[in-house]
């Protein structure tokens, strides 16, 4: 049994890493066979079924995803070890299957028919001091706080909204769920997408000021976006047209704490003497609290991983995508200005 599966799993793999090739080279068969057929089947039947219970969909298939393979295939090291290559190899040729070929997508700036625009340390330093102004004026210290879910459903709304403007499909409900404080907290992520999962997940100890933006950033994930740069843009625009302050200042914290990183790098004299409102400070404070509430795990190792694995699927930036979020931005608004938005 334990040599069906493994067999079935490698024809498996080959299927999905073949059709991840043939995605690759073609964006027309990505876009009409994988994005608006395979992945949409795939959101519904989970989204629609396992999206509706009340808890995360991980806590169901993980234990029945290993129970399946190591199940009567420990009592010796060999079985197990055929055990350990077939649920190694089903785990990767359904990462593919599943969500992964996603990563061959045509870039954002190309779909969207943006320029990229010219970034230097004057555009950082410009928009940073008004992003400052900006942050300064929403952070208030008791901003009304809609529960995860309310802040969920009204994210999807908008961020559906979004993405149908962009041609994207969106047929699926994709779920984030929040997992206990300090299982990714502890990795340094605020969040995670599992394909196996079909869901989103962010910590439950991160600052409740950050979930509406982490939110957003998953759940772009979930719709089939890839590159973490583009999920970070994504999430900006939903949460923008949020009809919560709270999510609204999420987003412009986030995209605040990204520009400041470059500022305080090209001008760290003016970057120690800046003014800050309290709220600011005290929110600034209060996320590094959370975060320093769970020691960090191999810090060096599991950013060499991540970097190599973002690279590997066509992430050029490897980890530093993130930060990409600024020229995204930059580009759109540079197009919105110019067509009179």
């Amino acid at each position: 049994m334990s040599l069906n599966r493994r067999n079935m799993g490698l024809t498996t793999l080959l299927l999905g890493l073949g059709l991840n090739t043939l995605c690759n080279f073609s964006p027309w068969i990505y876009e009409k066979f994988y994005l608006n057929g395979l992945f949409q089947l795939i959101r519904i039947v989970h989204d629609y079924t396992l999206g509706m219970l009340p808890i995360p969909s991980i806590y169901l298939i993980a234990p029945l995803f290993f129970y399946y393979f190591f199940r009567g295939q420990c009592g010796s090291v060999k079985s197990f070890l055929v055990a350990l290559v077939t649920c190694l190899t089903w785990t990767i040729a359904l990462f593919y299957l599943l969500w992964g070929i996603n990563y061959t997508q045509p870039s954002l700036i190309e779909t969207l028919e943006l320029t990229p625009a010219h970034i230097d340390s004057t555009y950082i330093k410009e928009t940073f001091l008004l992003q400052t102004d900006l942050v300064s004026a929403l952070a208030v210290e008791n901003i009304n706080h809609p529960s995860n879910k309310t802040i969920e459903n009204e994210i999807r709304d908008q961020q559906e909204n979004l993405l149908s403007q962009w041609g994207v499909p969106t047929i699926g409900r994709v779920r984030i769920r929040k997992l206990p404080a300090g299982s990714l907290l502890r990795l340094r992520t605020s969040g995670i997408y599992i394909p196996h999962a079909f869901e989103g997940h962010i910590d439950g100890g991160l600052y409740y000021k950050q979930h509406p933006f982490t939110i957003a950033h998953e759940m772009a994930h979930g719709y089939g976006y890839g590159d973490e740069s583009v999920c970070n843009f994504v999430a900006y625009l939903t949460c923008l047209e949020s009809k919560y302050p709270l999510v609204v200042y999420s987003a412009e914290l986030a995209y605040w704490r990204y520009l400041a990183r470059y500022y305080a790098y090209h001008y760290p004299e003016e970057w120690k003497d800046l003014e800050l409102s309290p709220a600011l400070r005290a929110d600034l404070k209060a996320i590094r609290e959370h975060i320093s509430r769970y020691k960090d795990i191999m810090p060096v190792m599991r950013d060499v991983i991540y970097d190599k694995y973002l690279k590997s699927h066509g992430v050029k930036a490897g980890i530093k995508s993130y930060d990409q979020m600024i020229e995204l931005i930059a580009a759109f608004r540079q197009k919105q200005y110019s067509e009179g938005n």
